[in-house]
């Protein structure tokens, strides 16, 4: 290699090796943004999936209240209903 090229290909590298560096640096601060996008969706999918539980569990509660609240009333309405029945026979028997 004659003389002439040789400064222009060192001149050449010294200016490419910080710039691929600078690139590598880059690419870890990408790569560590996408990290902790990922982490914030992960986080967000969590939280959610936690409130959508807390819902259900939320919810069946309520209609397992409401479903008790409604077999004590139709016991409460077969009861009035009986004593009501029996109420009425002894009126008869009586008559």
């Amino acid at each position: 290699m004659k003389t002439g090229p040789k400064p222009l290909l060192a001149l050449v590298l010294l200016l490419s090796v910080p710039t691929l560096a600078r690139a590598d640096q880059w690419d870890r601060i990408d790569r560590m943004r996408l990290h902790a996008e990922i982490r914030r969706e992960v986080r967000e999918a969590v939280r959610q999936a936690r409130r959508d539980v807390w819902w259900a569990r939320r919810d069946a509660w309520r209609s397992g209240f409401e479903a008790r609240r409604e077999a004590a009333r139709i016991r409460r309405d077969a009861h009035r209903a009986a004593h009501r029945a029996a109420r009425e026979a002894r009126r008869d028997y009586w008559r």
